[in-house]
This record gives C-alpha cells, structure tokens and sequence, in this order.
C-alpha cells in the first residue's frame, strides 16, 4: 500500500486532452473540502490516466490546504484484511485517543493492535468514519484511492460503506471500467475517463517522440487507440531502425499482451540489485521506503531507485519516502521475471525485519519455506485462530491451507487441512476445493480433534454438495462428537480449540438433524448437547428449540431468541444466519431482516459464500411473506446460480422450494409440480425429510390453486395429519392455512375443526404474529353460523395483520364468501375487493379468480381483474377511497397499501370529483352507492351473533 500526504504532480508533466476531466474533478475536490463530502470513483481502460488524474487531484487538494491519504489495492495484499484500511488511517492514528471507546476498540482490534472479539463490519466503517471525522475538524480530508479492485475486501466494504455527504472529507478512487466494480463501489458519483481524441493522442505521441517518420507515427496512432500508456510505452518498445522508419513495424498483437510485454522488457533492461529492490517492494507491499532502506546498502537503493526512476516504472514523492508503481501491470512484470528461488529469498529477508508487522512476517516465512517447518506450520495456525476469531474467514482459510502443507507430522496435517476443509464448506464457499482438502485429513492411529474436525468437514460436504445422505453424514458426525465428548472430563481439560471444534460438530449435528425432521437423529444429539461443558452456546441452544422443533419446543426461548435478534447488529456472520435460522419458523425474520441484508451485501463482494446463500434463502422467505415477491424471483434465482456455481447442491433445493411456492400460487402449477418433482427426486434417495415436506406443501399450493380440494388436502395431510403438529417438521406450520381451507372445500370440516384444536392446545399463536393471524382465521374458517363473523373480526383485527398480506388476503376471501352466504351482501364485497385488490398486486391469479368469481355471485356482474364496483375507479383508487372512507388515514392507507402518503392524497384528490363529492365524509355513503346494482333493496344486515 502507498500511504500519506500526497505531494503536487510534477508540473513538467502535462495532461493532454483531459481539460474537462480535470474540471470534474477538480469541481468534485473543491466542493467536498468546503463541507459537501462524498465521493467520486473515476472508471476507465487500463492506462487510459486514471492514477495520472489521481495524482492531479491530489496535487490541488494539496495546494488548497486539504489533507490527502492515499492507497493503492495491491494483489499480494488481498488476504490481509483490513491491509487498505489500516495504511489509510495509519497517519490518523494519533486520533484514537479522541474516539469513544467503543469506536477506539472497534478500530484497534480491527487492525491488529489489539486483540478480542471481532468487530462487526459495520462497527468498523463507523469507527472509520469517526476519526476520519474527527480528523477534518483541522485540515479538509481527500481519500485517493489507486488500484480499487485489488483493494482487500474488507477494506473495500468499509471504504464503500462511508456515509461522507455534508462532511469535509472527499474519496477520490479509480477502477478499471468494470461494471460490478461501479456496483460495489458504494460512490455518490461516477466519471468515466474516455480514450483521448485524435487531436490530443497526436500531441501526446508528438511531445514523447517529436523524431517518429509519418508512416510509423500513423501506425503507432492507429493501434494506441487514445490510451495514453500505450502512446507512451509502444514507441519504446520499438528498436532504433523500426522507429527510424529503416525497418518494417511488427505485426498488430492484443493490447493488453502487448503492454505487458513492454513492462517486462523495461523491468528486464534493470541491473540484478534493481530489480531485487523492486521485488522487495513488489512483496512488501506496503511502497514504503523506510523499512525497504535497511534490508540492502544505501548505494544499492540509491543506484537501484535511480534506474527505476529513469526508465519510467516508478515514482517517489518529494521525501523520497514512498515508491509508487506506475501501473499494476509493473509489479506483475517484476514478480513474473523472477524465479522462484528468487521470491523465496525476498520473502526471507522481508521476514528478518525487525519491526515488521507479525502477520506479514509470518505469511512472509510461509512463502519463503520450501519444505515442512513445524515452527512456520505453528505462526500459520496460530495467525488462522486469530482471523477466523475476528471474521477472516477466507484468511483464516488461506492460513490453515499453507499451515497443513508445512507440516512435517501427519496428524497435524490432518488436523489443519481438516480445519480449512471445514471452514471452506461452512463459510467460504470453498466447497469444490474440499475433497482435495481432505484427502490431506486421512485417519490417523489417534484418534483425537483432528478426527472430529475431518469429520466435521467430511459430513459438510457430503451433505451441501449431494454426493451423500442425511444418515451417512449423521453417523459420521455423531460418532466423532462421542469420541471428543469422552475425552472431556472438566472445563480445565479442554482447549479451547478442541472446545470449539465440539461446539462446531453439534452445530452441524442440529443442521443435519433439521434436514433429516426424525427423531432418531435429534435424541442422540440431544444427549451429546447435555454432556457438553460447559454449556451449550446460546444460538445452539436457540436453533435445537425454535429451528428443531418449533411447534413443542419453542415458546420457553423465545424472548431469549428476541434477545439474540436485538444483538445481531454485532454479531459476526455466522451468528447471523445462526439466529436467522431459529427465526425463520417463529417469525422473526422479518426483526432479523437488516442483519441479513447487510450480510448479503457484503457477500455479494465475494466473501463467505456459504452463508450468503443462506442469507439469500432467509430473506427470500421473508419477501414471500411480506408479499415482496417480485423481489423473491430475483433474490431465488440469484441464490440458485450462486449455489450451482459453488456445488452447493443441497441449498439450491431452497430455491427451487420458493420458486416453486412463488409459482403454484400465481397460477402456474405445472412449473410448480415439475419443481416439487425435481426436489422429490434429490431429496427422497438422501432421506433429507425436509425436503419431502416442503415438497408436498407446495403439491397443496398447487392443487388448491386448480381448485383440487380433495387431492390438496391429502397432500397437506401426509406430513401433518389434521389435529397432528409432527415433531420436528417447522414447515408444517406454513401450512396451517392450507390444511385447514383445504379441509373445508373438501367438505371434512370435522378435520378442519380439529386441526384447529390442536393449534389452540399448542398454543401456537403465541409463538408469533403470522401464526396468530393463520390461527384466528383458521379459527374463523371452522367457526358456525352464529359466531363467524365474530372470529374473522377477531383475526382482521390483530396488529400487523396486513404484515402478511397474502395470508391476511385469504382470510377476506374466506370471510367475504361465508358474508356472501349469509346474505350480508355489501359487507362481503369490502372484504372480496379488498382480497381481490392484494391478490391482483401479488399476481396470485387463482386466488384472485375465486374473488371475482365471488363478487359477480354477490350482483357485481361487470367485475374485471382487479376492478372496483364503480368503473369511474381504478382498482387501486377504489381501495385507497373504501379505506379513506373507513377512517384510516392517508398514512395509515399508504402503511396498508405500501404508498406512500403523498400518492395516496394525489389519488383522493381524483377520486372526489370522480365520484362528485368535495369531502372524505361524502365517501362512504358515494361508495356504497355506487356498490349498489340498479334495483338493489335497503342496506344488507349480518345476522345477529350470539
């Protein structure tokens, strides 16, 4: 990284055709010094000028007084989490002191100086962001960085995440023009640096070779394009006669071939003690020139920089203290021509500095070995414990991995090639480098960790990637969670290495336990969980109860649950989707929503795979829930490309699940069967139950949209008999409402009513609001003549009921049918258009059609889809005007309908003089007017209740 105050480009240097450019930009420094903040990320081909405008950028910033940080992604530092971050902050450090403690620990732990648990990602930017502030108190801050792609990925989310506006603090970086490194880069602003134009590539070429004969010059202008590196750098590669014009041009070669051919040559022109420098550089990493100076004699550095400088492959700033390659293809050019021996022995000295940061002295010695070294092996564990406790995954992967390959005994070989295998199935998304991985962890004649973590690894990929079952993966795991349970006789007698691999194996024992929804896999795991010392982790406890076995077993924890949920903005990822998962049965997701947003986010960059796509499965969920279900197509058919891409072929029956569901209930039920078939078909030959069970829930979906009662209700049946809540089958509770409507059409009220029952002993609305309202209405469903009404008021009246819109749409379409029935027909039409209305915004198409078909029973012949009564109306206006008429409130209309308030007085605003009114009073006695068939008697009555 290339770090400091950024002194003024040489003002000899002159940038042709970029005068517009230069105006952006310089527009952009000087309104972000004066309080306007954000950010500016300036896209372009490689050496198109990009880090000349940075360095353009930073020299005015200079000379107004701002001060200007830099860095520059290097591709030898994407493992070192945070590495951007901390030579970014590096010279604010003194800062820290100011900080409250919770953004001092947040950044100290962040970036090494201090241990403990690892930050949350977003702790961090706000820990960023507060002594970037707190620094632009005195001088105006300018972020410039160089090289944005190779940027480590921590770094790059913390960097992206920054909230600058209406601060003194401007970032200026540039990227290759890449369109997911614009998506990812989180800038306010985007500026595209185009080729030059002819005029002023022929000036360019003109002021570097003023001597170039006509035709070479043409030739040259021809092939560059307007990319001004190549303007430069193409000429001299040519010899003396071919640019004389005395010997013929080359043939035409790609681009990028060519110039990195040139850089090679240029590197490869340097004197050996130039070129050894340069590698020093190249590895370090870091561009300063403080630790480079005492590895070789000053005569060396100084002859060594000097024919750099001169053949045009580096910088230095005034002080001499930093060097700056000017391009990234130059440290790719310096590494590839030097041999291997060569690197390893950069590697050595780099490690033997004295002041060297740890975790680079220790990868430094990792590259440097060339056979097994238990004393490296060790540096390398102990450094992979410290980044997967502060959630570096990918890192602590990296380290494990190199570890087991420096390790001169098998069985510590096994055990941390075990440990990399495992952290790559359950994070990483390293699931199709594991069968290498673990060819490494062959069984030893101790059977100690090292087998439990293999096996932990080894039941992971069984069961995430396909090629094994349920109870293959089960025995496996279970056997070597006994054996390291035998070995604990007290808290003292474990590490906590060897604590933490149990912990893990019951983690994976519960997940596959959840998968397999039998009793023969949750009692042994049961008994393993209560001999475990010292107590089970909280979320492990969590998901036993609210994942495991929800209906009997979740009430207890649930406020425990709530807890966990109201900690999860600093919980690292894992624990997220750990605490995701207990609530995705209980109704909890939508509390843990901004928690998996933001993990998705972060993975969407290319960190921990694994736990994105379960990210991506529980909010697709949770849209399908909250009636976002456009948003459900996509957020399933990017979490099924992701998990194909990976091998994660168990997750990928998810999303299938939920774009079978999306489509059986808007009408499209042979895609849903084919689906359910294709989930039946991976899932029955691996004995994964749960699969079973979400398979047959969405046959039900399907045949009660053909208005196949009879076969929907047997399908919602063979997994849970009506007036039965199976143990350890969660989705059984998605389908309340299906098995009790089913029940119903299907003339086995008998069954409806006692399914009901069940509930209610259960006390399954208590668990949370959806199954609340599920269960009132099913209630309301099964209820007599006398008391329906009463029942479905109940249910339409619980709080947040239209939180579920779909579930609540239903229930008015029961309702109004049963109104229908009773002849209170006005009343049955609120709440059919009301049905109809949600139906025809989610697209659910059969639903919809029994509505209608409803309304045109109750005298409203003329009724379209998604038609109000009154034809003067949209569908929308007339829900917006019933609601209005009802009382409810242009914000509490637009919470309904999800508007927002503004929209919905535009549309009262065209509903009065529609329907010939002047006042929200006038609405109900309009609307019900206009509800009226021409020969329609006095206002219907609901029968009397008791």
């Amino acid at each position: 990284m290339r770090t400091g105050v950024i002194s003024p480009a040489d003002p000899r240097q002159m940038l042709y055709g970029r005068d517009h450019d230069l105006a952006v930009i310089a527009a952009f420094v000087d309104g972000a010094a004066d309080k306007g903040g954000g950010s500016l990320l300036v896209t372009g081909d490689a050496g198109v000028g990009k880090s000349a405008l940075l360095h353009a950028a930073a020299a005015r910033a200079v000379d107004g007084g701002v001060r200007v940080l830099r860095a520059a992604g290097a591709e030898f530092e994407g493992d070192l989490r945070f590495a951007g971050l901390h030579q970014i902050l590096h010279p604010l450090l003194d800062g820290l002191a100011d900080l409250s403690d919770q953004h001092r620990n947040a950044l100290t732990v962040a970036l090494g100086f201090a241990s403990g648990q690892a930050p949350a990602q977003h702790a961090v930017t706000g820990a960023t962001l507060a002594l970037l502030r707190h620094a632009s108190q005195a001088r105006p801050l300018l972020l410039a960085i160089d090289d944005l792609p190779w940027l480590d990925r921590g770094s790059a989310t913390v960097l992206r995440s920054l909230d600058l506006a209406a601060t003194r603090i401007g970032m200026l970086a540039v990227t290759r023009d890449d369109h997911s490194a614009r998506r990812g880069s989180g800038a306010t602003r985007i500026h595209e640096l185009a080729p030059l134009d002819d005029q002023s590539a022929a000036a360019l070429l003109d002021e570097r070779f003023p001597a170039l004969p006509p035709e070479v010059r043409r030739r040259l202008l021809a092939e560059a394009l307007g990319n001004p590196l190549t303007l430069q750098e193409l000429p001299a590669a040519l010899d003396a006669a071919q640019r004389s014009g005395s010997a013929p041009l080359p043939h035409v070669l790609p681009l990028s071939r060519r110039l990195q051919a040139v850089f090679a040559s240029r590197v490869a022109e340097l004197p050996p003690s130039s070129r050894h420098l340069l590698l020093l550089a190249v590895l370090d990493g870091t561009g300063d020139l403080s630790t480079l100076r005492p590895l070789l004699p000053d005569h060396v550095v100084t002859e060594a920089l000097r024919d750099a400088q001169e053949t045009g492959l580096i910088e230095l700033d005034r002080a001499r203290k930093h060097l700056n390659f000017r391009h990234p293809l130059i440290r790719s050019a310096v590494v590839e021509l030097s041999t291997a021996g060569e690197q390893r022995r950069a590697h050595e000295v780099l490690a033997r500095r004295p002041d060297g940061d740890e975790e680079r002295r220790t990868w430094h010695l990792a590259h440097a070995a060339v056979e097994s070294n238990e004393q490296v092996a060790e540096l390398l564990e102990q450094l992979a414990r410290r980044a997967r406790g502060r959630g570096d995954v990918a890192g602590a992967v990296a380290a494990f991995t190199r570890a087991a390959a420096l390790s001169p005994d098998r069985r510590d070989r096994s055990r941390r090639a075990a440990a990399a295998a495992y952290l790559g199935t359950d994070a990483t998304g390293n699931l199709l480098d594991v069968p290498r991985l673990l060819e490494a962890c062959r069984p030893t004649h101790d059977a100690d960790a090292t087998s439990l973590t293999t096996a932990l690894a080894a039941a992971h990929h069984l069961l995430l990637s396909g090629i094994g079952d349920v109870d293959s993966a089960y025995r496996l795991l279970i056997k070597a969670v006994d054996t390291g349970l035998s070995r604990v006789d007290t808290p003292h007698d474990v590490l906590q290495e060897g604590l933490y691999t149990l912990q893990e194996g019951l983690y994976t024992l519960a997940w596959i336990s959840f998968f397999g929804a039998r009793a023969e896999l949750r009692e042994p795991l049961e008994r393993a969980v209560a001999r475990l010392t010292p107590r089970a982790p909280e979320s492990l406890a969590l998901l036993m109860s609210c994942l495991g076995d929800p209906v009997h077993t979740s009430l207890p924890d649930l406020h425990r649950l709530d807890d966990a949920v109201g900690g999860l903005a600093a919980a690292d990822p894992v624990e997220v989707i750990r605490i995701g998962m207990a609530g995705q049965y209980v109704g909890r997701l939508k509390t843990c929503r901004p928690a998996l947003q933001r993990l998705l986010e972060e993975g969407r960059e290319g960190e921990h795979v694994t736990l994105t796509i379960h990210a991506m499965n529980l909010l697709s969920r949770h849209c399908y829930e909250s009636g976002e279900w456009d948003q459900l197509a996509h957020l399933s058919e990017e979490g099924l490309r992701l998990s194909r891409r990976h091998g994660y072929h168990l997750l990928a029956q998810t999303f299938l699940h939920h774009q079978a569901l999306l489509a059986a209930t808007r009408g499209d039920t042979a895609r849903a069967e084919d689906l359910a078939h294709e989930i039946t078909r991976f899932a029955a030959p691996r004995r994964i139950q749960l699969f079973l069970t979400l398979a047959a829930e969405i046959r039900t979906r399907a045949a009660l949209g053909r208005g196949e009662y009879e076969a929907a209700f047997l399908q919602a049946t063979s997994v849970s008999p009506a007036g039965v809540l199976p143990h350890f089958q969660g989705p059984t509770l998605w389908l309340i409402p299906d098995l009790v409507e089913s029940a119903i059409l299907s003339g086995r009220h008998t069954e409806a009513e006692a399914h009901v029952a069940a509930l209610r002993r259960a006390r399954v609305p208590a668990i949370s609001g959806r199954l609340a309202l599920v269960t009132h209405g099913a209630a309301a469903m099964t209820a007599d003549d006398d008391r329906f009404v009463a029942h479905f008021e109940r249910a339409l009246a619980l709080p947040g009921a239209d939180t579920w819109p779909f579930d609540l749409a239903r229930i008015r379409l029961f309702y109004g049918e049963r109104l229908r029935r009773a002849k209170a027909t006005q009343a049955a039409r609120d709440q059919l258009n009301a049905a109809l209305t949600t139906f025809t915004r989610l697209g659910a198409s059969p639903w919809a059609d029994r509505a209608r078909s409803e309304l045109r029973a109750s005298g409203l012949a003329a009724v379209r889809v998604g038609a109000s009564p009154d034809t003067r109306l949209s569908p929308q206006q007339y829900e917006i005007a019933r609601l209005a008429a009802a009382g409810m409130t242009n914000k509490q209309i637009g919470q309904r309908l999800h508007l927002s308030p503004r929209t919905v007085g535009s549309h009262l605003y065209q509903v009065f003089p529609k329907l010939g009114i002047t006042s929200r009073a006038a609405l109900r006695d309009a609307l019900q007017e206009a509800g009226k068939p021409a020969d329609a008697g006095p206002k219907d009555t609901v029968p009397p209740q008791s």
